[in-house]
C-alpha cells in the first residue's frame, strides 16, 4: 500500500467513527494512525532551551487589575506549569518569589521589564501584558463567553534587548471560550480562560504535535 493509500484509508477510519459520535474510539484511532499519517508538528517560535526564565504578566487595565487581582498570578503559574511540562526551558522563577518582589520592592512598579530580569537574575523574561479579559460580550449579559487579549515578548535582561519575536513588538496572543462552555459560576469561567491564555502562550515555546491537543478544548 502506497504512503497515499494508507493515508486515505486513515482518514476514511477517522471519518467514519467521528459520524459514529464515539469520541473514545476516535481518540484511539488518532493515536493508532499515526504511523500511516504526517505527523503535524507545529514548531517552536522562540526555544529558551535550558535558560532560566521568568515569568512576568502585567494587566494593561486598572480596572481589570483590580476585578482579577489574582488574574497575573494565575496566567503566570500557567505558563510556567506549561514549559516545565514540556521541558523547553531551564529554572522557572516561583510566582511566589515574584508575588513577595512585588509587595516589597517599593519602586517594582517602575522597574523596567529588563530590570526585573536582573534583580532575579535570570537569562529571559518572558514578558505578558493583558490588555483585554473578559467574561460576557457586554457586563449585563446572562451569558458566559469569555475573552483574553494579550502581548507577548521576549527580552534579555543582560541587554535589556528584546530577542523575540524579531519581526515584531509582540506576539498578539487571544483566548476565547466555546459557546458550549457554560460553567455556573464566574470563577469557574477566570480559571478557565486564564489557564487556556496561559497554554496558548506557553506554545509559541515548545514544538508539539496538533494531535496530542484536547479534542474538545474549552478555549480556542
Amino acid at each position: 500500500m502506497t504512503p497515499r493509500s494508507r493515508s486515505l484509508v486513515a482518514l476514511a477510519l477517522l471519518a467514519s467513527v467521528l459520524g459514529a459520535g464515539c469520541d473514545q474510539a476516535a481518540w484511539i484511532l488518532v493515536k493508532t494512525v499515526g504511523p500511516w499519517v504526517p505527523e503535524d508538528k507545529v514548531e517552536a517560535e522562540c526555544r529558551l532551551g535550558g535558560q532560566s526564565v521568568l515569568v512576568l504578566v502585567d494587566v494593561a487595565d486598572p480596572a481589570v487589575a483590580s476585578a482579577y487581582p489574582r488574574l497575573e498570578l494565575m496566567v503566570s503559574d500557567g505558563i510556567r506549569k506549561a514549559l516545565e511540562r514540556e521541558g523547553a526551558a531551564g529554572p522557572i522563577v516561583p510566582v511566589h518569589s515574584l508575588a513577595v518582589a512585588r509587595r516589597t520592592e517599593p519602586d517594582f512598579t517602575r522597574w523596567s521589564v529588563a530590570q526585573v530580569g536582573r534583580y532575579f537574575n535570570v537569562d529571559r523574561v518572558v514578558h505578558v501584558e493583558v490588555y483585554e479579559f473578559r467574561l460576557k460580550d457586554s457586563p449585563g449579559g446572562n451569558v458566559f463567553h469569555g475573552y483574553a487579549e494579550s502581548a507577548v515578548r521576549v527580552v534579555a535582561p543582560e541587554t535589556g534587548k528584546q530577542v523575540w519575536p524579531v519581526l515584531a513588538s509582540a506576539r498578539l496572543v487571544t483566548a476565547e471560550t466555546l459557546p458550549d462552555v457554560q460553567p455556573e459560576e464566574s470563577a469557574e469561567v477566570v480559571a478557565i480562560l486564564a489557564e487556556g491564555l496561559a497554554e496558548k502562550i506557553a506554545r509559541y515555546f515548545y514544538t508539539y504535535k496538533k494531535v496530542d491537543l484536547p479534542m474538545r478544548p474549552k478555549v480556542r
